[in-house]
């Protein structure tokens, strides 16, 4: 495990990579600054079952934060679990549509659980374009250029993927949730029981105010179009709509 002293919260400072032989790996109440001549994303996540939690994640916008992929020659991650953390100000700008909060490039059983995602130039979470069976739940996704994309490249599609009980709201740019194909349809891709919300007029989804897509292999339905009320930063007001979806989600989950 690499973690902060007791009573303490570190600072790593760079590009940080796990790599594919580090199994089981686990990262903890660190802050991760993501920060670096090259301006290389970060973290980098090559091997299985990586526990990421309890960290504060940002790069002062020059590149893609979490990333998960397949190291070369080897096959995709498997059971990486990116837990309470807070992740944003990832990407650059003006936003280029390539830089995320969390990329999900190659990965197999991800789980996606209680973090807060917000102000990243480009979308809160890429599933693309070979992400399968990932479960997202119980996360604030606000603020970001986009929220949340299936997807798929000229050879391989997202499938599988879950994401429910989150708040996806205030996208800047494009939509909350939706999905793009570049080559094979996904399939078996939901985004149900979450609570949306957009102001936007270019983009204001089906239903309207949901900022959610109309989109091709996946399904959206039982989502809550409701604006969310935060108390302080992006904590949500214990009596409105979105934290009953939330905290009714991440119940069941527990």
């Amino acid at each position: 495990m690499l973690t902060s002293a007791p009573g303490e919260r570190a600072t790593l400072q760079g590009q940080f990579r796990i790599e594919h032989t580090a199994d089981g790996a686990s990262v903890e109440n660190l802050i991760l600054d993501g920060r670096n001549p090259g301006d290389d994303l970060g973290p980098l996540i090559y091997a299985d079952d990586v526990l990421l939690r309890g960290n504060e994640i940002s790069n002062d916008n020059t590149a893609i934060c979490v990333h998960l992929a397949s190291y070369p020659g080897e096959e995709a991650p498997r059971g990486v679990v990116i837990e309470d953390n807070e992740i944003h100000d990832c990407g650059r700008l003006p936003a280029t549509n390539h830089d995320h909060g969390i990329y999900v490039a190659d990965a197999v059983g991800t789980v996606i659980r209680g973090n807060v995602i917000y102000e990243n130039a480009d979308r809160g979470v890429q599933l693309y374009p070979d992400a399968d069976e990932t479960l997202v739940i119980g996360n604030v996704i606000v603020d970001n250029g986009q929220g949340v994309i299936f997807g798929g490249d000229d050879d391989d599609s997202s499938d599988d993927n879950l994401v429910t009980g989150n708040v996806i709201a205030n996208s800047l740019l494009r939509y909350n949730v939706s999905s793009n194909w570049q080559g094979p349809t996904g399939h078996g891709n939901i985004a149900r029981g979450n609570c949306v919300w957009t102001e936007s007029d270019e983009y204001p989804g089906t239903p309207e105010g949901s900022g959610i897509e109309e989109m091709t292999g996946a399904e959206a339905f039982d989502n809550v179009v409701a604006e969310p009320e935060f108390d302080d930063g992006y904590v949500l007001e214990s009596d409105g709509e979105c934290a009953e979806v939330l905290s009714a989600k991440v119940e069941a989950a527990g």
